[in-house]
Protein backbone atom coordinates (compact mmCIF):
# COMPACT_ATOMS: atom_id res chain seq x y z
CA UNK A 1 0.00 0.00 0.00
CA UNK A 2 1.16 3.82 -0.77
CA UNK A 3 -0.40 6.70 0.69
CA UNK A 4 -1.25 9.60 -1.71
CA UNK A 5 -1.74 12.86 -0.53
CA UNK A 6 -2.41 16.24 -2.49
CA UNK A 7 -1.84 19.39 -0.15
CA UNK A 8 -2.57 22.27 -2.80
CA UNK A 9 -2.37 25.72 0.00
CA UNK A 10 -5.29 27.15 -2.07
CA UNK A 11 -7.49 24.08 -0.88
CA UNK A 12 -8.32 23.83 2.49
CA UNK A 13 -7.26 19.96 4.72
CA UNK A 14 -4.93 17.68 3.23
CA UNK A 15 -6.78 15.12 0.54
CA UNK A 16 -5.17 11.60 0.74
CA UNK A 17 -6.36 8.02 -0.58
CA UNK A 18 -3.89 4.22 -0.15
CA UNK A 19 -3.44 2.27 -3.15
CA UNK A 20 -2.64 -0.95 -3.99
CA UNK A 21 1.10 -1.15 -4.82
CA UNK A 22 -0.33 -2.66 -8.25
CA UNK A 23 -2.39 0.00 -8.93
CA UNK A 24 -1.71 3.06 -11.60
CA UNK A 25 -0.21 5.21 -9.00
CA UNK A 26 -0.17 8.38 -11.64
CA UNK A 27 -4.08 7.84 -12.46
CA UNK A 28 -5.12 7.39 -8.95
CA UNK A 29 -2.86 10.48 -8.28
CA UNK A 30 -4.77 13.03 -11.10
CA UNK A 31 -7.97 11.43 -9.99
CA UNK A 32 -7.20 12.35 -6.04
CA UNK A 33 -6.30 16.01 -6.97
CA UNK A 34 -9.31 16.20 -9.32
CA UNK A 35 -11.83 15.55 -6.30
CA UNK A 36 -9.91 17.97 -3.70
CA UNK A 37 -11.07 21.09 -6.61
CA UNK A 38 -14.56 19.11 -7.02
CA UNK A 39 -15.17 18.74 -2.66
CA UNK A 40 -14.08 22.45 -2.52
CA UNK A 41 -15.92 23.71 -5.63
CA UNK A 42 -13.27 25.22 -7.32
CA UNK A 43 -12.39 25.02 -11.29
CA UNK A 44 -10.04 21.99 -11.63
CA UNK A 45 -7.15 23.56 -13.37
CA UNK A 46 -6.83 21.64 -16.80
CA UNK A 47 -3.41 23.40 -17.76
CA UNK A 48 -0.91 23.02 -15.19
CA UNK A 49 -2.37 20.22 -13.21
CA UNK A 50 1.22 18.62 -13.14
CA UNK A 51 2.80 21.44 -12.17
CA UNK A 52 0.38 21.18 -9.30
CA UNK A 53 0.85 18.00 -8.68
CA UNK A 54 4.53 17.67 -8.43
CA UNK A 55 4.61 21.15 -6.10
CA UNK A 56 1.90 19.83 -3.74
CA UNK A 57 2.06 16.15 -3.86
CA UNK A 58 3.95 13.08 -1.89
CA UNK A 59 4.09 9.19 -2.39
CA UNK A 60 4.34 7.75 1.15
CA UNK A 61 5.76 11.14 1.93
CA UNK A 62 8.22 11.34 -0.28
CA UNK A 63 7.94 14.03 -3.24
CA UNK A 64 5.31 12.85 -5.99
CA UNK A 65 7.21 12.88 -9.79
CA UNK A 66 4.23 12.45 -12.55
CA UNK A 67 5.17 11.22 -15.83
CA UNK A 68 6.75 13.50 -18.49
CA UNK A 69 4.32 15.01 -20.92
CA UNK A 70 1.18 14.50 -18.46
Amino acid sequence: MKVLVFDDPTLPGRYEWLIDDGGDLHETMRALARQSYRRNDRPIPVEGLAERLRAHSTVDARPYAPPHGT
